[in-house]
């Protein structure tokens, strides 16, 4: 059965309520997918604390307009995510995205994952995965992703999102396990098999291009998606930014999974013509991985050959330390007031440093072999 993905196109973020109403209502209307009474909770792209013009985060003016949609057919609301970058409080990040503004004013509350627990899904002899308990509270998840390409995944959409799932610094571990992007892609795929999403609506009004999910350039595209298969939001999604279909690992290992349907000859467009909402200028990619061109056993063999690792930036760099507390394998040291010191011997290239850096101050340094590749 072909999966179905709404698309409308909005005028920046004036006017959300209007145009969300109208993306839901091209696929049936709320009630196809909630009822009156139930308990939402609305799973939000909170990568770190930037302010909501950054475009790194879930835009707070899309997740208003959702709730208030929610709240007036009679369902329950919350906001909920946990954070990347957190280390000098998770209420920080809430609140420079402007969540806890939309909380307060809507009278919702905003949830921690990593203090509701995990719960333990062994998915094969490598993969034990451990994902907040928060979702167990509610009858629906809502997931609400922001487009943006990938340094890692090449594109970040419904799939990578549920990586917030996974509470507090484990995210970081699952990192250092899986450090090649197939691996780290398959692992992705597992979190999002593993979690109970009902509806996937992305903010596309500002999307960001080049060096995402935090480091890129803003790209305005006034797109909303929504579909309840989030593998067919990415697939058709990814298409309109220019990236070929088959190159989003995510989508590709999913589809071929069976949990969603990730050709677009498989997926319906309703809101307009798929060929009308594609972007004239396709969004500049990041640098891809090795792997990404060659396959991993031979990217494995020639991985001394070819270099790319994450260098601080002196001039934007202002020692805050978020790069060194959150790498995964202690590969970055703060010394007095010194630029961060990178050990590239342990360096696993996971970017997260570039991914968490508060003023986007690591950048990705290529040799001749590597530039060659991107």
């Amino acid at each position: 059965m072909n999966s179905v993905v709404s698309i409308v196109r909005t005028e920046g973020y004036t006017a959300l309520r209007s145009h969300v109403t109208r993306l839901i209502d091209n696929m049936g209307g709320w009630t196809a997918f909630v009822k009156p009474g139930d308990k939402i909770l609305l799973k939000v792209n909170l990568l770190s604390a930037r302010q909501p013009e950054r475009g790194v985060t879930t835009h707070p003016e899309v997740v208003k307009a959702v709730a208030e949609c929610l709240l007036d057919i009679g369902a329950s609301v919350a906001i909920g995510d946990s954070p990347g970058g957190a280390d000098k409080g998770i209420e920080r990040v809430f609140r420079n995205t402007g969540m806890i503004a939309v909380a307060e004013e809507l009278g919702i509350p905003w949830i921690k994952f990593e203090t509701a627990g995990a719960r333990q899904i062994k998915v094969d002899d490598r993969l034990t995965l451990f994902l907040t308990e928060a979702t167990a509270d509610f009858d629906h998840v809502i997931n609400m992703p922001k487009l943006k390409t990938h340094s890692l995944t090449l594109f970040t959409g419904a799939v990578k999102n549920l990586y917030g799932l996974v509470p507090g610094l484990r995210k970081a571990t699952y990192h250092k396990l899986f450090p090649l992007p197939s691996d780290f892609a398959r692992m992705l795929v597992a979190v999002y098999a593993n979690s109970p999403v009902t509806l996937n609506i992305m903010d596309g009004i500002v999307g960001m291009e080049g060096n995402g999910p935090a480091s890129g350039d803003l790209r305005d595209s006034n797109l909303l998606f929504a579909s309840a298969d989030g593998v067919a939001l990415d697939a058709v999604a990814s298409h309109i930014i220019g990236i070929k279909e088959g190159k989003v690992k995510t989508t590709a290992i999913a589809d071929k999974q069976g949990l969603g349907n990730g050709k677009l000859k498989n997926i319906d467009i309703v809101g307009g013509e798929l060929k009308d909402f594609v972007i004239e200028k396709p969004f500049k990619l990041p640098p891809m991985m090795p792997e990404a061109v060659i396959p991993a056993w031979a990217a494995r063999l020639i991985a001394g050959l070819i270099k790319y690792r994450p260098i601080p930036i002196d001039e934007k760099c202002i020692r805050c330390g978020v790069c060194a507390k959150h790498c995964p394998v202690d590969a970055i040291k703060m010394r007095d007031a010194e630029l961060p010191e990178f050990d590239y011997g342990k360096c696993i290239t996971c970017l997260c440093c570039m991914e968490l850096c508060p003023e986007e101050a690591v950048e990705l340094d290529m040799n001749w072999i590597a530039r060659r590749i991107a």
